[in-house]
């Protein structure tokens, strides 16, 4: 699972999808994800040209309809869904309960969820449903692949915002470059093949190419980070992303969830330790934070991005 919780939603009357999709939003934000609602009308739109459904086996929940207009019913629909092996979650609904029942029971339709379209019992089915999604991969090991990955692309934004600063940049900014984000790999650059070779006088701040350098190993994450803080500061200051935030609630976490063994405590709770012996406790509260800060972060690098072309 991603950052987007992906929602596969087959109904022919589109009023229903927009009397519940602002609630299913505001839902999944307030867990830190990103709601990706993909809608179709008909059996006919779900399937692809040749008939194949196994592309949508990326959703992470399916709503289905019991009863369409156009084609196939719902039943049907679920049906080729379990052929064809896709084992995501569904929620089976229709105006009587009753009726999805026993479209279940007589079809023998196994894995499914079933409601009403009552607005009460349709939402808290689908709220119900998605925390039980998601509490299927909250764990440590899907949550370092979750930040592994998204910390990657934050990192990816970070190179893109640096490559363009490249082309503006003013003397004090490498100047800052060499000063503050070399000082601490100093002793480490000079074990290389210098890239830029710290103490040659011929080198000089001015010959700095932050397009080469970012892509050194020792030009990590973090003293991107600070480059990004500096940039921000001399383009768009008002934009809230500070470094050291960065380091502690992205940076720091991602290290320990990249190195760090998995401990239980006598009651349960897990928790990963950060190097000075401080624990990070694995709770649905942190995990949820976790998240909206990725995405918090996200939003601001992409912020500082878009001031850049401007």
């Amino acid at each position: 699972m991603t950052l987007d919780y992906k929602i596969l939603w087959i109904d022919d009357r589109e009023e229903f999808f927009t009397n519940h999709q602002d609630y299913l939003n505001e839902y999944l934000e307030d867990k830190g994800f990103e709601a990706d609602i993909v809608t179709y009308k008909s059996y006919s739109e779900f399937e692809d040209n040749e008939g194949d459904i196994t592309h949508q086996k990326k959703y992470d929940l399916f709503l289905i309809d019991l009863n369409l207009d156009h084609g196939r019913t719902g039943d049907e629909i679920i049906t080729k869904i379990r052929t064809n092996r896709i084992l995501t979650d569904i929620i089976f609904y229709s105006t009587s309960l009753s009726d999805v029942r026993t479209k279940v029971n007589d079809n023998n339709i196994e894995g499914v969820f079933v409601t009403s379209r009552n607005q009460d019992d349709f939402e808290e089915k689908v709220t119900d449903v998605i925390d039980v999604t998601i509490k299927k991969v909250q764990d440590v090991n899907n949550l370092r692949g979750l930040i592994m990955a998204e910390v990657a692309e934050l990192d990816r934004i970070q190179e893109r915002i640096i490559s363009k600063f490249n082309l503006i940049a003013n003397n004090d900014f490498k100047k800052y470059i060499k000063e503050k984000v070399f000082s601490k790999i100093k002793n480490d650059l000079e074990s290389l093949e210098c890239l830029i070779k710290i103490e040659d006088s011929e080198c000089d701040y001015k010959d700095i190419d932050l397009v080469k350098l970012q892509k050194n190993f020792f030009y990590d994450t973090n003293k991107k980070s600070r480059s990004i803080y500096k940039i921000k500061k001399q383009k768009c200051d008002s934009i809230d992303f500070v470094h050291e935030e960065y380091k502690t609630n992205i940076i720091d976490k991602r290290n320990v969830f990249a190195h760090e063994e998995e401990n239980v405590r006598s009651d349960g709770t897990k928790f990963l330790n950060y190097p000075n012996g401080k624990p990070l406790e694995f709770t649905e509260s942190h995990c949820i934070k976790i998240r909206k800060d990725i995405k918090k972060y996200k939003s601001l690098l992409k912020e500082i991005e878009l001031k850049l072309n401007e």
